[in-house]
């Protein structure tokens, strides 16, 4: 009996680290700059601009990539997702198997350096407006919600934010 307490304590635990925010994998400052990683450690140097993602996906419909761009939002909640500024329109990153989680607030407007694989994705009503409230909408913003979205998307598996 005790040794069954034992496996449900550790299995409680497990499920609860799982579900905590991840610390950042690492921190380095360049030229003056810090940058922290969450996920996985990448190289930041050579990344294609977030405005070409789109492009990159014109022949296949997914491309394995290092993107850049500014982060307009993230999951205000876990900060299980994020949105970089790509051109004229938003690519929506998510993180490889909820891994690793990016900072809830004070990300915006920052420089962001995202490797993994980039894809169009066919957002459901349910999950846009799961996403919608995460972001703090109003429920008349998410109430407004009626059709799914077809969206730039990105799985990452590492991600960088300056500042």
């Amino acid at each position: 009996m005790t040794s069954l307490r034992f496996l449900a304590v550790v299995a409680v635990a497990s499920l609860a680290a799982g579900c905590a925010p991840t610390p950042p994998a690492g921190q380095t400052d360049v030229a003056g700059v810090p940058q922290t990683f969450y996920g996985s450690v990448i190289d930041t140097q050579g990344a294609l601009e977030a405005q070409f993602v789109r492009e990159a996906l014109s022949e296949e419909g997914r491309a394995s990539l290092t993107f850049e761009g500014e982060v307009t939002a993230t999951c205000a909640k876990k900060g299980c997702w994020m949105n970089v500024a790509s051109g004229s329109d938003t690519v929506f990153v998510r993180f490889l198997d909820y891994s690793f989680f990016v900072p809830t607030d004070g990300a915006e407007g920052k420089r962001t350096v995202v490797q993994g694989e980039a894809f169009y994705d066919t957002l459901t009503v349910p999950m846009l407006k799961h996403y919608a409230e995460d972001a703090g909408k109003s429920q008349a913003e998410i109430d407004a919600i009626r059709e799914p979205e077809l969206r730039l998307a990105f799985t990452a598996t590492g991600v960088m934010i300056e500042g």
